[in-house]
């Protein structure tokens, strides 16, 4: 049974200090750190592909006890802003590693959320030695059946919000919708992409919250060169099936076997269903597995930070011994 959801989230925890990292090969990471001094190093790892650094993450772990490190991968600050040049998962996993020498860490632990649960399992996996613990969010396997769902499954539970986005393509391209929106927003002119990427971020959208915030929704079309940015590096990232196999991320999950953790997942998550955190926990037993009752998809979202911030306390007394 899940933990009682009674402890809110860290009050808000502004930056101690940033930077910028050159990666090489035209790319520069922006990143920051936050919390106590001293403490230990624990980085978080927003969502997307194509998200950035959101002031609310840095209340997901507690301040007198961890050091935060943040940053955006290869879009939001970080530059040449939303390149899709050299962008691609084996780089991310070898930023990560860039920035831990160059903060100058032996080892920390790891929150991702969403497409930053992909990354941090993809990252821990590859530097095991280094994770002292790991948590990760509305977990996202990039297999099959998260790509299915995401592009057709959703359908059962969203009819009218998934028929929109199928109605914005000619009726010739629906039969392959998931082509046609790759294309027109990887290959397609400039409006074509700008047009098919918001219809994409907009379809998300309703998917992230129980309840989706309307504001939220027409925010995007505020902010239309971040949405497109966005739709256009998930896009990518999409048509490469993430740049991992089929089912890569439950067969070396032995690589986490040494690795405490938590896994957290919404009930109500729309956008990366349970079935994913479940899979994931039979590959990985030393993680606890808590699926959310009344939860959806976001940090924000008062229920899952409730258990995402539990989560991180347990590792907090963890590596406090």
């Amino acid at each position: 049974m899940p933990e009682r959801l009674d402890h809110s989230v860290y009050p808000t925890c502004e930056p101690t200090d940033d930077g910028m990292l050159d990666l090489g090969q035209g790319h520069s990471m922006y990143w920051q750190r936050c919390g106590a001094s001293g403490g230990f190093p624990f980085l978080i790892l927003h969502g997307g592909p194509g998200g950035s650094i959101q002031p609310y993450y840095r209340q997901l772990i507690d301040p007198t006890v961890f050091r935060g490190v943040l940053y955006d991968q290869r879009c939001g600050r970080s530059t040449p802003r939303h390149s899709l040049e050299h962008n691609d998962l084996p780089r991310l996993v070898s930023d990560i590693e860039q920035l831990r020498r160059h903060l100058g860490i032996t080892s920390w632990c790891v929150l991702g959320g969403s497409w930053g649960s992909t990354l941090a399992l993809a990252y821990a996996q590859a530097h095991p030695e280094v994770v002292a613990g790991l948590v990760v969010t509305g977990v996202h396997l990039a297999g099959e059946v998260d790509r299915d769902w995401w592009w057709y499954g959703a359908r059962s539970v969203y009819p009218e919000v998934w028929i929109e986005l199928a109605h914005f393509l000619p009726e010739g391209e629906r039969v392959r919708l998931r082509d046609s929106f790759l294309r027109r927003v990887l290959e397609g002119t400039a409006e074509e992409s700008e047009a098919a990427g918001l219809a994409l971020m907009t379809y998300e959208a309703h998917l992230l919250d129980p309840f989706p915030n309307p504001d939220f929704v027409a925010s995007l079309a505020a902010n239309r060169e971040a949405t497109v940015s966005m739709a256009r590096i998930f896009c990518h990232y999409d048509r490469n099936n993430c740049f991992l196999a089929e089912g890569q991320l439950l067969r070396e999950a032995s690589a986490l076997a040494d690795i405490p953790g938590s896994i957290v997942n919404g009930r109500l998550d729309m956008c990366t269903p349970s079935r994913s955190a479940y899979d994931l926990a039979q590959a990985w037993p030393r993680a606890r597995l808590d699926i959310v009752a009344m939860a959806g998809h976001r940090w924000n979202d008062p229920n899952l930070s409730s258990a995402v911030v539990q989560a991180t306390d347990r590792l907090g007394k963890l590596v406090s011994r």
